[in-house]
């Protein structure tokens, strides 16, 4: 351990050993195998150093920092610091790389000087969103300011690194790896392109309470894959083109500032599950029937942007602005699986209805299925004139199983459409039901 490795490997990581054990399994399996891993906990109180220590591998090492910092910006600075390469290279701890990564990074750095390296990399949608991505593949055919490559797919020289560091994302209003990655390639003295694919990621904040859930099974299934030996890539750059075909193709690019500072990393920790979705003073305890409207559901992958029930007419027609803004309503979709999320306490029994509009096929309503934390619950129509349709369902509270993730009612459908196919609409959104609101209130006995 006397002598610096090629590359240092930096995987952030809090309370997700599975996960973490798949990531490094990854690295280990690299063609390029002089390197260092250094692990750092996010404030882990878990057995993620148990996991580590159980590879009994010198070249990885286990960092804890003090506290918790909820974002990979200070284990990452961490990293840098104890870093012994001239290189570095990130790991999403829910990542798997391909084995020809870090041998195709240390090449593309050599052949053009490059003090900075991307790769190219396959991000997936949650399961049974169909959606793909592709990033390290760039409009201009070269890095500029308005593209973005995840971190597990860039590398850089440690001096840079040290030099630019990783900020706080509570003080940024931008994604934290976005600023890092813009500000590095800004001063980087050359940059340069793996043009292969060899990074998998699975984005913890487009799955819902991914930090609650912790399943780790598409990860197994990415790494059983690249344990095979028979190299799938050309099979899977096909299924991110078919993808884009089929209209699901994830943008990978600059996100637009908004919220303000720390929103966007606050927003990402409610997404997965890392931080509550309401705090305890939003929480309403439901004494009386509460209606909500779709303002607030915008979870990816599972709903559509927010539209207005008959626009064009109602923007023509005087005085009905206000009649505009209440009559809104959100498509579910991509994904099979939608949650209405509800600030209220789930302390007692309820009687849920739902209002939307009749989907775009009948039979797409004759598969619903409602449930409350992945435990199905009976429902009913209990209105359908043709133009307005209610779903009743009564959750009980001593038949639901105690649960620590946020309340909310999920609608699951047997599959989702694209308007173009079944309308004279040009829309190519995947689209299953058309949800304008929900409606709790206390249920008797």
């Amino acid at each position: 351990m006397s002598q610096a490795p090629a590359i240092s490997v930096i995987i952030a990581t809090y309370h997700w050993s599975a996960a973490l054990r798949l990531a490094i399994r990854s690295v280990l399996l690299q063609t390029m195998q002089d390197f260092e891993i250094l692990v750092v906990g996010d404030g882990c109180t878990d057995d993620s150093e148990q996991v580590v220590r159980d590879f009994g591998d010198p070249r990885i090492s286990w960092h804890n920092l003090a506290r918790n910092y909820g974002s990979q910006w200070a284990a990452n600075n961490h990293g840098m610091e104890a870093a012994r390469a001239s290189f570095v290279a990130y790991l999403g701890h829910d990542d798997i790389w391909y084995p020809t990564h870090l041998a195709a990074i240390l090449r593309a750095a050599r052949d053009a000087n490059a003090d900075v390296v991307t790769s190219i990399m396959a991000l997936y949608g949650p399961p049974g969103s169909g959606a793909c991505g592709v990033a390290g593949l760039f409009p201009t055919g070269v890095y500029t300011a308005r593209d973005f490559v995840p971190p597990s797919a860039f590398a850089h020289s440690r001096e840079l690194g040290l030099l630019h560091r990783w900020q706080d994302p509570a003080e940024l209003d931008t994604p934290v790896d976005m600023v890092f990655i813009n500000n590095a390639i800004a001063v980087a003295t050359a940059v340069a392109s793996t043009r292969e694919l060899t990074c998998f990621k699975f984005n913890a904040a487009w799955r819902r309470d991914s930090y609650k859930i912790k399943s780790v099974a598409e990860q197994e299934q990415m790494l059983a894959r690249v344990e095979s030996g028979v190299d799938f890539r050309p099979a899977e750059l096909l299924n991110v083109v078919q993808s884009a075909v089929a209209g699901r193709m994830i943008k990978v690019g600059l996100a637009t500032r908004s919220g303000g500072k720390g929103f966007i990393f606050e927003r990402n920790r409610k997404y997965k599950g890392a931080q509550s979705r309401f705090s305890e003073t939003e929480l309403a305890t439901v004494s009386r029937p509460m209606r909500f409207d779709m303002h607030h559901q915008d979870m990816p992958f599972e709903w559509h942007d927010l539209e207005h029930v008959g626009k064009d007419r109602l923007l023509r027609a005087t005085g009905l602005r206000r009649l505009l803004g209440r009559r809104t309503f959100r498509w579910t979709g991509p994904s099979l699986k939608s949650t209405v999320d509800l600030p209220v306490r789930f302390d007692r029994s309820l009687r849920v209805c739902i209002g939307m509009m009749p989907p775009l096929k009948r039979e797409i309503l004759e598969t619903l299925v409602v449930s409350v934390h992945g435990q199905p619950v009976a429902h009913r129509i209990a209105k359908d004139n043709g133009k307005t349709i209610e779903i009743e369902a009564d959750i009980r509270r001593d038949a639901i199983a105690k649960s620590d993730r946020d309340f909310g009612v999920t609608l699951e459908v047997g599959e989702v459409v694209r308007p173009c196919d079944v309308t004279d609409s040009t829309d190519t959104r995947a689209v299953g039901l058309a949800v304008r609101w929900i409606e709790v209130r206390p249920l008797a006995g």
